[in-house]
């Protein structure tokens, strides 16, 4: 009886340290998971410049990489793989740092992971995630590595990484039944971070594609890819308040809070959008969940909500 009741404290003193843990963890935000993503630094509307949100402290990579330089992310299990995410975001950040330096060093570094996408898509036009079982393809991937693709090709006009541009954005845009990473209702368009039948759309992930379609869009003047992008974009426009709580943003369509750092960036790529579209439905969700996050309440409300949410469903950890 008394081995039953320390071993019951044990389990209880181990979820209050991990509770805690975690709460330190979500008030800094400073993993490099979690840079602050403000607006890009490089940015300017309308223009295939700098990416659109500030991904620099992207190229401070202390992980493990491959032998040309190509970052592999390790888990805490040991497992170490290629994920498309943090090789697409590291090297728009050293694309961001080279327009700012002129120093061909980080061009040479966003040119390597460039290649490194081209000689590692496979035949349906993606980069696997390798990490979930039930998701083989991400739109968020797809759409960043397009990001870096046109900018590859813009820069040296070698029209393999407009080739790859091309089939990475039709698989992006191909349905879900397909294998694709797009779910298509009447003439509603959601690209989906984590593609399934039981639709979950991520709102993060579903900016980021669109930024690469947007991408594409401003290399080649596509109707037929402006109409889709205009479609998505409308359709985000009507989704918004399906991620609004009233006191903080939403993570996704299943009302999982987002952390502080997930709220700073939907902020970010708001505002971002509206210096696309001009459109104010994206400037007043910006000013009113900027307005959340100014409220003391709010903030530690949204945080005892994530925290409880996350230890009812731990993610998996990505440890470098």
């Amino acid at each position: 009886m008394l081995k039953e009741s320390y071993l019951k404290l044990k389990v209880y003193q181990k979820g209050i340290k991990s509770l805690f843990k975690r709460f330190v963890n979500l008030r800094k935000g400073s993993s490099y998971w979690h840079l602050s993503q403000g607006i890009g630094k490089c940015f300017v509307s309308g223009e295939l410049k700098g990416y659109y949100n500030d991904l620099t402290g992207k190229i401070s990579w202390n992980g493990p990489q491959d032998n040309a330089g190509v970052p592999l992310t390790q888990f805490s299990d040991g497992r170490k793989v290629y994920f498309p995410t943090t090789i697409t975001q590291k090297a728009l950040g050293h694309y961001d740092i080279f327009l700012i330096s002129k120093d061909d060093a980080h061009l040479r570094e966003f040119l390597n992971l460039c290649e490194w996408l081209v000689n590692n898509q496979d035949r349906k036009g993606g980069w696997s995630l390798q990490i979930y079982k039930e998701v083989t393809y991400s739109a968020m991937s797809q759409g960043e590595a397009v990001s870096c693709l046109v900018r590859a090709y813009n820069i040296t006009n070698d029209e393999r990484f407009l080739e790859s541009t091309k089939r990475a954005l039709k698989l992006m845009l191909n349905p879900i039944e397909s294998g694709g990473c797009t779910y298509y209702y009447n003439e509603d368009i959601y690209l989906e971070e984590f593609p399934s039948k039981d639709k979950n759309t991520i709102l993060n992930g579903w900016i980021f594609s669109i930024f690469g379609i947007y991408d594409y869009y401003l290399l080649t003047r596509d109707k037929g890819i402006e109409k889709v992008l205009n479609r998505t974009i409308s359709t985000l426009k009507k989704s918004l308040a399906l991620f609004d709580s009233g006191f903080w943003s939403y993570y996704d369509e299943k009302k999982n809070i987002a952390s502080p750092f997930y709220h700073d960036l939907h902020i970010n790529q708001l505002q971002a959008l509206y210096l696309i579209t001009n459109d104010q439905v994206f400037k007043n969700y910006q000013e009113k969940w900027g307005g959340y996050k100014r409220k003391f309440i709010n903030k530690n409300l949204a945080l005892l909500v994530k925290i409880y949410q996350k230890l009812k469903n731990p993610p998996e950890v990505m440890t470098e």
